[in-house]
């Protein structure tokens, strides 16, 4: 069986892990013009940049001509589930709970009542935002407040406001700590030469975090690794209490396959939700070298060689490290 991903993160280790499990499986992989391409998939095409008729097109093209089986993709998904494709096609949930949480706002208001509900409030104008945080400091009490994009990944564009040093920035960019007045100035820039894309404003969680990688079939969990991350380690564990917390968000969403779920530990000890990635996290791949055996379950469901009721759940609770390596690519003789 030939399976596609379109151009995610990660992309290349989720594949040599689903194949490893499974030899039958030849797992493809694309990333944008001029990425970087690692070691670990089948193989690796370069997406040319499209339009969106060009690119259906080209998806077509690369489908038939690459006989691909089943195509799950984790970019464009919109306009990619509006089309025709000659192929199976997975997807993680439907088009509007899909754009829904992409969305950190209305993410927010769909899980509004929960216990593990976090205050967000959108943020469309530099004046919101002045307007705002007066309002929002007497909510937090001692807290500190933070802003991301409302649309966004990665933690791009993230920082907590400060009333600190107004070189923290500066002096510390890693910490992501911004005096409020400075990212006032920087937000009315921006409104001056063109709109503002919208921001979030919410309290900042000191964390720890922990970051659900689950399998899940059709809202209901199979199994899931929940990696609490660390400053010199992440723990890994197949039971964890926050187990029906994760179970809410998946059938509230109807979700399917792999997706992670993020929840961070709020300043007063309460566990908050903060997103849900509809597609795997790189960090998945991390335990299936010690037997938490998740990427290669859903190879085995979207193959057909499992099925939802034989998948097994391991007892494991163990905690890694990341290490990196240099190697030496060439060496040229001295003349």
């Amino acid at each position: 069986m030939r399976i596609w991903f379109n151009r995610g993160f990660s992309l290349a280790p989720i594949a040599k892990a689903m194949m490893a499990a499974d030899p039958t499986l030849e797992v493809v992989i694309s990333v944008g013009e001029n990425m970087p391409v690692y070691a670990g998939a089948q193989e690796t095409w370069a997406e040319p940049t499209l339009d969106d008729d060009a690119y259906v097109a080209w998806v077509r093209k690369q489908i038939a001509q690459n006989e691909i089986d089943l195509f799950i993709p984790t970019r464009r998904r919109k306009l990619l589930a509006s089309v025709e494709l000659p192929c199976a096609v997975h997807f993680p949930a439907d088009i509007d709970t899909l754009e829904l949480l992409e969305d950190k706002f209305a993410f927010a208001n769909a899980i509004a009542g929960e216990d593990f509900h976090l205050k967000t409030v959108n943020i469309g104008s530099a004046a919101d935002l002045e307007a705002t945080l007066p309002l929002f400091a007497t909510l937090l009490d001692d807290a500190s407040p933070c802003v991301k994009p409302r649309n966004g990944v990665n933690g791009h564009g993230f920082w907590r406001l400060t009333n600190k040093s107004p070189l923290s920035h500066v002096i510390n960019p890693d910490s992501r700590a911004m005096h409020q007045d400075l990212f006032l100035t920087a937000l009315r820039a921006e409104e001056a030469v063109r709109p503002l894309a919208p921001f979030v404003l919410m309290e900042y969680l000191p964390g720890p975090e922990v970051s659900f990688d689950v399998l899940c079939d059709h809202g209901t969990i199979l199994k899931y690794v929940a990696r609490t991350k660390e400053a010199a380690y992440q723990r890994l564990q197949t039971y964890h209490p926050l187990e029906a917390q994760a179970r809410n968000l998946v059938a509230r969403f109807g979700l399917h396959g792999v997706i992670n779920v993020q929840f961070r530990k709020a300043k007063d000890g309460s566990w908050k939700a903060l997103e849900i990635n509809a597609r795997p996290a790189g960090g998945s791949v991390y335990g299936e070298e010690f037997g938490t055996g998740l990427l290669a379950d859903w190879g085995g469901l979207l193959s057909g060689r499992l099925a939802p009721d034989k998948i097994s759940r391991p007892d494991l609770d163990f905690k890694i490290k990341t290490t990196s390596s240099i190697t030496k690519m060439s060496e040229t003789p001295t003349p």
